[in-house]
Parts: C-alpha cells; structure tokens; sequence
C-alpha cells in the first residue's frame, strides 16, 4: 500500500469535526471519576459491609461494591465517548482525568501507609476503582491524541 493511500483513509471531512457544546462549562470539564468518587465516599458510610447484599431479584443478588465497580466501568466509557470527537482538542478534560487518578493514587497510598482519617480508602474497593480510573484514562489520553492526529492530517 502506498504512503498516499494510507494518508487518504485518515482524512477527515466537514461532518466529522465536532462541535463544541457549552451545555455547562464546569460540569462539561468535571471528570466522571469525581462522581463516582463521591459515590463511593458515600457508600463507605452508609453501607458497613459493601459486599453484603443491596438488591435481592429470585436468585439474582447484587452488592453494593458491584453496583459501584459497573457504575465505574459505564463511567470511564463514557469518558472515553467524551475525548472521541474528530475536531475538537479535548486535551483539558484528560489532563483532569489524569489529576483525578493521580488524587486517587495519592489517595490509596496514604490509607495504606496507615494516615489518619484515610482508613476509608485502604480497601480492595477503592484500590479497583483506582484501577480503572488509570486505565480509563490512559486509554483516553489515546483516543484524544488519535482523534488530534486525524484532524491535523486532513487539515
């Protein structure tokens, strides 16, 4: 395959940039992970056993650490959905992506170094959520470089 052919299946036309909507600037530059942290926090202190079981269909049972752990998978989808859009730098929302991992990290390595007040954070819930948080935004940071890339060949 020549070099032009393979320059000539990245060019991207008019209907593939995308545009920026300003529904909420704060809320559009909020990474997800803020949410599902929040969410957690919250669960530390409502739930005492996050495995014990929260919903009960038949023979189906769902704790609360596995609607939190899919409630976190559907949340660094979506924030990769988010960088995906052809024409649009979305280099800021995975900067602060990174900065919400990087809290995370922080985080579970203080509660684990036995700081108190962090005691919440040492467990194998948090350390799974960091886990993916990573992934999510590695995986992110690759997708906006890619869509970056793309553009600026067709320009």
């Amino acid at each position: 395959m020549a070099e032009t052919d393979h320059m000539n299946a990245a060019v991207v036309s008019d209907a593939d940039r995308g545009r920026r909507h300003h529904k909420g600037r704060v809320l559009g530059l909020t990474p997800g992970f803020v949410f599902i942290l929040v969410l957690f926090i919250v669960g530390q202190l409502f739930f005492s056993d996050p495995r014990a079981v929260l919903i009960s269909a038949g023979r189906y049972q769902l704790a609360w650490v596995e609607v939190l752990l899919v409630s976190a998978a559907i949340m660094a989808m979506a924030e990769q959905i988010k960088v995906a859009t052809p024409g649009v730098n979305n280099t800021t929302e995975v900067l602060f992506m990174g900065l919400i991992a990087i809290v995370q990290v922080v985080l579970f390595a203080l509660a684990a170094a036995n700081v108190p007040g962090l005691g919440l954070f040492d467990n194998t819930e948090f350390g799974l959520l960091t886990v993916i948080n990573l992934a999510q935004t590695a995986v992110a940071y690759q997708i906006n470089s890619a869509t970056l890339v793309r553009t600026i060949a067709s320009s």
